[in-house]
């Protein structure tokens, strides 16, 4: 391989070929075992085979070892070309870096030094993360000298690629500081492009980033000559040029191109200081130059502002000298220090230091000597200022108190009361401002004699001008108070006569109601009028009593007011009149409908049920009949409910005649014809009635006949088999012939009730000519029944026979089966080794007895049976008494051995049971006497009480044993008196058991007794503990050597010390009843009483030890505290001191009179405070001195020297105290003189600065307007400004001359303002622009507001146009009539009309998009939007479907249900009549009235607050998703459901079928038109699947 690509294709190849030689492998392998087999079995050319195969495995071996030495090689010559590779990389980047660091720019000033700083501190950053390259690379070439194989010569170094260029298309400022400005046409180098909107360019040796898309690639000249042939470099390198040669190499410029870096870096911070030095230096050379030419001059002012603008200068200068200052401390300490490191341009940088200094300090000589000018004239300035602008004010509100208008209405009244307690609220505020003046005045003409006649005239006319202005606020309020109530009475009076006017026209309309749902509507509407009359009451009361109030005060309009009071009285009274006289005849109007409603209802429902009634069909089958007879019942049902409608028809109608009704006549005629033909309706149903019960009865008993007839032929075929001669299953046989026996004798009533039926029928005339028939029916019926019961009879007595032999026989085998095992049982032996054995037989014997004493039933059931048998002559009756005689004989004789046998078991049972307890008792009593032999009393308190509890528990567990023990003796003496055992055995066993018993007790007292008396010593010896662990606590707190180093710590010491005083006294009367307590267990004899006397000796020793340490430390707290709180006072002292020192020696005394006056009320406060603290702390400090002294105290020196210490620095705070407070007052007469100078220009700045700011605001708002009236108005109001203009510009030459007086004074900064004649110079001249620019934009808006003017016109025509079309449309399609045909023809010619529209709404929504691009949002000529006209477009086209869609389905309902189509046109203008708002929906009380016009619906009065459960139902059904509105479509489909709800007669079904079939044309109909039928009128409700489910369809 020749370069890194080449190797790589190489070892590819080598791999290819490794993987052939490897799928060789098994062949070669194959081959050679094949000749080695040919040679084993002696192959003739087995010496041929044999080197042929020799060969072949050494030729195998040999390419094996070739192809890893290749390997290994390939992999040798990739590791150093990869190396090679990686070097050229390096050597690349270190070159293109050694050409940064070893730049010798170092910038020109401080911004270029600082960012080639920034630049190079990248470059450093670079070249540290490079150095895990140069490691890397160290590392490859360690690797591959490591290589067996000769190395390979280098590949040629890299050439230099080209740099490529870019041109700049656009120019570009920068934003940020990583990016870099360029302009247009600038040529720059391109360093990186990788991310598409940025690339980072180089121009004249900045780096930065521009936006890809302002500059454009440069194509780079190409040079043929420059294509170098790597393969020939290859052949021509030098073999000598090794890898480590080249490692060296690239180590070496590393560490060249570090140093250059670090050198670079250092250069570049020395110039970075350097020129940051010379910045600063020429900075405030260039402040000092320019304060210099401002305190050269000597003015001081001429009124008050020009005097304390020049003040505020002042001080605000004298911030800036001390801030300066610092500045100039800290250019000398980088010059010193740029000097110390010995910088190249050392000398320049002390002659400019050199320089400053002299400089600055000729500017603080200046600054002292105009300070002390500015000293004098504010004072007097300041209080005429204030007396000038007080009077201004004064004169304003005077002006305002001076207007004669009161108010012409409510509104304006108040409006002049809210002005006046605004009026009032700023006189509050000048009263304040009078006083102070006041006191001004008289300190003034004290201080200042000069001005004293000037300072008393201003204030004479002061105090006249404020008695003056308070009197006129005075009576202005009062007029205004009574205006206020004149004009609310009159606003009240016309709100509440054009209410009653309007309320009055309300109730006295003339309209009547046509139907019951218009009487609701007029009746509600009259009440809502009265709700609203009654809630008015309480503003006619108010409006009385106001009015009246105002009379009582006799107010200057009392005729007017009382003749407003009348004329409300008179109105009130008509409207009340009025409302009662429409709710009387509106209420007569609501009875009429509701009654001519009710009989409507009640003729067409009686004219349904005497259709019905007219039938004479009865009934061919019981089915039909019963079907008849079930509608004649609901048809009963009906007219009872119905009868109660009848009744109250009646009753209605006798309430009105007798109430004098004005339609009486015409509700007597409805009455006379409902109640005949209700008469005649109940005798045509108690008619048809009778047929039908007749019919009825016929029917149920022919069909009930032929069933009884069929049921007993059937029966009869299973009596009359033969079964009984099989023997097998006998019982079965019978049991099945009892339940057929059973089920026949159970059907007697039904053939008995069967003929009676028929007889009765007979008997009373009813049979309809059907009298044979019947009679032969009966005849049939009962002689079937006699032979059935023969039948059976018969043969279930010879099924009872043979089966009752059967089960004898089995009986008596199944008998002597089980006596032979029973007695097999009995002979066994009952004794047994152990007790479980015995009770295990116990068991079983009783399981014996109780299944012998069950058999015994069974022996006397086989006496009987054989007794039986020989007395009814059975043909085996030898047989079978022989076999009762052996069965009994056997079973008596099992009876005696049982008895026998359990007796013996008992005695055995017993003799076990006594033995089992008494080892029980010796096992129990042995384990216990082993737990209570111990000699382990505890080691503790509570291991000790734990012994001796549970010790007590085994005594209460020993007597509860004994009884036991005792129970036991006395069972085996009750044994041995039973002489049936051995009685040796026994009394040897119940001695040794008592033996035992005694033993354990005594063991158990001696126990007890040693146990008690451990307890008792452990519990002395806890007391003793605790006491001991207590006192070696306290001994250590009573030695410590702390006495503390605060008053604080020394005090809580002194406090723990006395709590542990208590505490030791309580803890030593403890110890005392704790030796007390010991000595008292010593006498008692506890076994523990030498260890009790050494723990009470020990325990008094430690007492007395701890009482002598408390005494020595309370003595050593006592003495610490002293000392400390002599310290802690002193402390205090002093510390005082030094903190009124810095108060005392404040060079500040103030910035203005304020300031100054307040600096004085805090030096007096501190003064009273030296007085104070003189008596508090100084006394009590030096009586602690003496105290301390005289008790000869160890510190008694330094407590000596520091009392001297402290009053010395007392003595001196008393004298800088009393030379500040002679400072202050100095200030204060200077201040005075400097305030009255700033106020003037301040007031008139402000004014022309807040006029400049509200015009600029109107002159800077959009010109975009919406009207042509808004762009006039906006033009009138730049012409008033323009000619308000001429005052504004004589007011900005005031203030020119206000401020060139002032700063004639050379003051600071004027405090009272922030407005300078400059700004304001800058303000008035934008404003003059604005001006201008503002009259261009005017001119333009107006050209716009024209055309914009044709364009909402045009709009509006055309808008206007199509509503009223649409609206038009509308109309027509609700308001259609005649036939459906031509009513459906109508829609759909209005359908097209309405397709053909879509160009004019399209045009419209053309002009619609032109106005909002040109921003029209309103237009006055219409109040259509594009949107809105759109919407109703879609209503108007939905709304033709939904009327084409009804009126479908009235056709189809009317074709196929038979609903004729004037029902139809009633449903139809029923909906109209309420829908008045012609949108083809009702609400639900529109809904809900519209139901109750049509009648069949029972639905009460709508009232407020109450539900109706039947109209909710009906809702559920129309509206189940409560919409809050019934649609057309929705009303007609329920209407036309209930309409055909009640079909009941074949002859209605009839007619429906033949309008379904197209009158009757075919005898059948289909699902689908059946689906079809029932869809069109809103019963089918239901998915496919019940649909096909219901029809029986699959």
């Amino acid at each position: 391989g020749k370069d890194l690509i080449g190797v790589q294709n190489l070892i590819k190849k080598h791999q290819a070929l490794m993987s052939e030689i490897s799928s060789h492998e098994s062949f070669i392998t194959t081959v050679c075992a094949d000749g080695d087999l040919m040679i084993s079995q002696g192959h003739f050319g087995a010496a041929d085979i044999k080197k042929k195969t020799s060969m072949l495995s050494d030729k195998w071996e040999q390419l094996n070892e070739r192809v890893q030495e290749r390997k290994k090689d390939l992999d040798n010559a990739l590791q150093v070309h990869q190396y090679y590779a990686d070097a050229n990389e390096a050597e690349s980047w270190m070159k293109e870096k050694e050409a940064v660091v070893s730049s010798g720019d170092y910038g020109k000033d401080e911004d270029s030094a600082e960012a080639l700083l920034k630049k190079h501190e990248t470059v450093l950053t670079d070249i540290e993360t490079f150095s895990t390259t140069i490691t890397s690379l160290a590392e490859s070439c360690k690797s591959s000298e490591s290589n067996d194989s000769q190395p390979l010569p280098p590949p040629p170094p890299p050439s230099q690629p080209q740099q490529a260029l870019v041109k700049v298309l656009y120019t570009y400022t920068a934003r940020t500081p990583r990016e870099i400005s360029v302009q247009k046409g600038d040529v720059l180098t391109l360093l990186n492009s990788a991310n598409n909107e940025w690339w980072k360019v180089e121009l004249d040796g900045q780096q930065g980033y521009v936006p890809a898309s302002y500059m454009k690639k440069m194509e780079l000249p190409t040079r043929k000559d420059s294509i170098v042939n790597t393969s020939a470099l290859l052949m021509s390198a030098p073999l000598q040029d090794t890898v480590q040669s080249r490692q060296l190499s690239i180590n070496s410029k590393y560490d060249h191109i570090q140093r250059m870096a670090k050198e670079r870096k250092q250069r570049l911070e020395e110039s970075k200081k350097k020129y940051k030095l010379m910045r600063e230096i020429n900075e405030l050379e260039h402040w000092i130059t320019d304060k210099e030419a401002l305190t050269a001059t000597e003015e001081v002012g001429k009124d008050l502002e020009h005097v304390q603008m020049q003040k505020k200068k002042s001080d605000d200068f004298e911030k800036d000298m001390a801030i300066n200052e610092a500045q100039l401390d800290k250019i000398c300490v980088m010059a010193n220090k740029l000097i110390e490191e010995e910088h190249s341009d050392a000398e320049q940088i002390h002659d400019m230091e050199e320089s400053l200094r002299q400089h600055w300090d000729n500017l603080v000589q200046l600054v002292e000597k105009k300070k002390k000018m500015l000293e004098g004239a504010f004072q007097v300035q300041k209080f005429v200022r204030a007396v000038d602008e007080t009077k201004s004010w004064m004169n304003e509100k005077d002006t305002a108190l001076m207007s004669d208008d009161y108010g012409r209405d409510l509104a304006s009244v108040q409006a002049l009361q809210r002005k006046h307690e605004g009026l009032e609220r700023d006189l509050a505020a000048l009263e304040n401002k009078v006083q102070a003046l006041h006191g001004d005045a008289k300190a003034l003409g004290v201080v200042n004699l000069t001005a004293t006649s000037l300072i008393q005239s201003k204030d004479r006319e002061i105090s006249d001008g404020w008695s003056n202005l308070k009197a006129k606020c005075e009576e202005r309020k009062v007029k205004l108070v009574g205006s206020y109530d004149f004009q609310k009475l009159l606003s009240d009076f016309g709100d509440l006569s054009g209410w009653t006017s309007s309320m009055l026209a309300l109730v006295s309309s003339g309209e009547v109601p046509n139907d019951v749902g218009g009487a609701e509507r007029l009746l509600q509407r009259h009440q809502t009028h009265r709700t609203e009359i009654d809630t008015r009451a309480s503003a006619f009361n108010a409006f009385e009593a106001f009015g009246g109030q105002l009379l009582a005060q006799g107010h200057f309009a009392t005729s007017e007011i009382q003749e407003k009071l009348e004329s409300i009285r008179q109105d009130r009274k008509a409207m009340e009149k009025a409302w009662t006289t429409r709710k009387l005849f509106l209420d007569e109007c609501f009875d009429l409908q509701m009654f001519i409603r009710d009989v409507e209802q009640a003729e067409s429902w009686m004219q349904q049920r005497e259709a019905f009634l007219a039938s004479e069909d009865v009934g061919s089958s019981l089915d039909a009949v019963e079907a008849m007879v079930k509608k004649q019942e609901e048809v009963e049902k009906s007219l009872q409910s119905e009868e109660e409608k009848i009744m109250a028809v009646q009753r209605t109608a006798d309430k009105l005649i007798q109430n004098r009704h004005h339609a009486a006549a015409q509700v007597a005629e409805r009455r006379a014809g409902v109640l005949s033909r209700w008469s005649k309706l109940k005798s045509s149903l108690a008619a048809w009635r009778s047929t039908l019960g007749q019919s009825l009865c016929l029917q149920q008993f022919m069909r009930e006949a032929g069933e009884v007839e069929a049921w007993m032929a059937e029966k009869m075929q299973t009596a009359s088999d033969e079964s009984y001669k099989d023997p097998t299953n006998l019982s079965g046989k019978l049991q099945k012939h009892q339940a057929f026996e059973a089920e026949v004798v159970a059907n007697k009533d039904r053939v008995s009730s069967a003929a009676n039926m028929g007889q009765a029928l007979i008997d009373g005339g009813q049979c309809l000519g059907m009298d044979g028939e019947v009679s032969s029916h009966i005849k049939d019926l009962t002689q079937q029944w006699d032979q059935l019961l023969a039948k059976l009879g018969e043969k279930t007595q010879k099924l009872k026979e043979a089966n009752q032999q059967q089960q004898f026989n089995q009986s008596v085998k199944d008998m002597d089966f089980w006596l032979g095992e029973v007695e097999a049982q009995l002979s066994s032996d009952g004794n047994s080794e152990d007790m479980a054995a015995v009770q295990a037989l116990i068991k079983k014997h009783q399981l014996v007895e109780a299944d012998i004493a069950a058999h015994e039933e069974r022996i006397n059931d086989l006496n009987t049976q054989a007794l039986r048998f020989a007395k009814d002559h059975h043909f085996d009756t030898d047989n079978i008494q022989e076999k009762q005689r052996n069965t009994t004989e056997r079973y008596q004789r099992i009876k005696k051995l049982a008895a026998a046998h359990k007796v013996k078991l008992g005695d055995s049972l017993a003799l076990h049971q006594f033995y089992r307890d008494l080892d029980n008792e010796e096992a129990w009593i042995r384990e216990k006497k082993l737990l209570i032999s111990g000699d382990n009393y505890g080691r503790d308190l509570m291991s000790a009480q734990a012994l001796q509890t549970r010790h007590l528990r085994f005594e209460n567990e020993l007597n509860t044993q004994e009884a036991r023990i005792k129970g036991v003796v006395q069972r085996g003496e009750e044994l041995i008196l039973s002489n049936s055992l051995s009685d040796q055995g026994i009394k040897d066993r119940s001695s040794q058991l008592q033996s035992l018993w005694l033993d354990l007790r005594e063991t158990s007292a001696i126990r007890g007794q040693r146990l008690k008396a451990s307890v008792a010593y452990q519990e002395y010896c806890v007391g003793v503990d605790e006491e001991e662990v207590w006192l070696n606590e306290k001994m250590a707190l009573a030695q410590s050597e702390e006495t503390g180093d605060t008053l604080a710590a020394v005090q809580g010491l002194l406090k723990k010390h006395q709590v542990f005083e208590t505490d030791l006294d309580v803890h030593s009367d403890q110890v005392k009843q704790i030796t007390d307590t010991g000595m008292g267990l010593v006498k008692q004899g506890n076994f523990q009483a030498e260890a009790i006397e050494q723990r009470i000796s020990g325990l008094q020793r430690k007492v007395k030890d701890l009482d002598e340490a408390t005494v020595r430390r309370k003595t050593k707290l006592r003495d610490s505290c002293a000392y400390l709180q002599f310290n802690w006072k002193t402390d205090l002292v002093e510390s005082w001191i030094k903190n009124k020192e810095g108060q005392v020696r404040s060079e500040d005394f103030g910035k203005d009179i304020a300031s100054v006056q307040t600096l004085q009320s805090k030096h007096e406060v501190f003064e009273a405070g030296l007085g104070t603290f003189e008596q508090d702390s100084i006394t009590s400090m030096s009586a602690m001195k003496d105290k301390l002294v005289a008790t000869n105290h160890n510190q008694c020196k330094a407590i000596v020297q520091r009392h001297a210490d402290v009053m010395k620095r007392w003595d001196k705070l008393l004298k800088d105290s009393e030379a500040h407070k002679n400072r202050l007052m100095r200030a204060l007469e200077q201040f005075k003189k400097l305030e009255e100078l700033f106020l003037q220009f301040s007031k008139k700045a402000s004014v022309f600065s807040s006029l400049i700011d509200d015009t600029v605001e109107d002159m800077t708002d959009s010109v975009r307007c919406n009207s042509p009236e808004e762009i006039k108005s906006l033009r009138d109001t730049l012409s008033q400004f323009q000619t308000e203009l001429v005052q504004m510009r004589s007011d900005f030459k005031q203030l020119g001359a206000l401020d060139k007086q002032i700063k004639s004074y050379n003051v600071s900064k004027n405090p009272y303002t922030w407005f300078t004649l400059e700004a304001l110079d800058d303000s008035w001249q934008d404003l003059q622009k604005l001006i201008k620019d503002r009259e261009v934009e005017l001119a333009k808006e107006v050209k716009r507001q024209e055309k914009n003017e044709e364009l909402r016109k045009v709009f509006a025509q055309q808008a206007n146009s199509l509503h009223s079309w649409m609206a038009d449309t509308r109309t027509a399609l609700i308001d259609t009539y005649g036939t459906l045909e031509s009513q459906l023809q109508e829609v759909k010619t209005k359908s097209e009309e309405i397709a053909q529209k879509k160009d004019a709404l399209r045009r419209i929504e053309e002009l619609g998009a032109q106005a909002e691009e040109a921003l029209i949002f309103d237009n006055k000529y219409t109040e259509h939007t594009m949107v809105s006209l759109a919407q109703q477009w879609d209503q108007l086209r939905q709304m033709v479907l939904r009327v084409q869609h009804n009126l479908e389905q009235q056709i189809q309902a009317r074709n196929t249900v038979g609903v004729s189509e004037e029902r139809l046109k009633d449903f139809t203008a029923s909906f109209r009549h309420f829908d008045k708002d012609r949108n083809g929906k009702l609400e639900y009380q529109d809904f809900k009235s519209c139901l109750r016009s049509l009648g069949g619906y029972d639905l009460a009065l709508a009232e407020t607050g109450f539900s109706d459960p039947e109209f909710e139902t009906i809702l559920s059904e129309v509206d189940p998703n409560r919409t809050g509105y019934v649609s057309l479509e929705d009303y007609m489909s329920f209407v036309i459901a209930h309409e055909t709800e009640n079909v009941e007669s074949n002859k209605e079904v009839e007619i429906a079928f033949q309008a379904i079939t197209s009158g009757g044309d075919k005898p059948y109909v289909t699902k689908e038109e059946l689906f079809q039928v029932f869809t069109c009128v809103g019963v089918v409700q239901m998915c496919g699947c019940e649909w096909v489910h219901m029809c029986g369809c699959k």
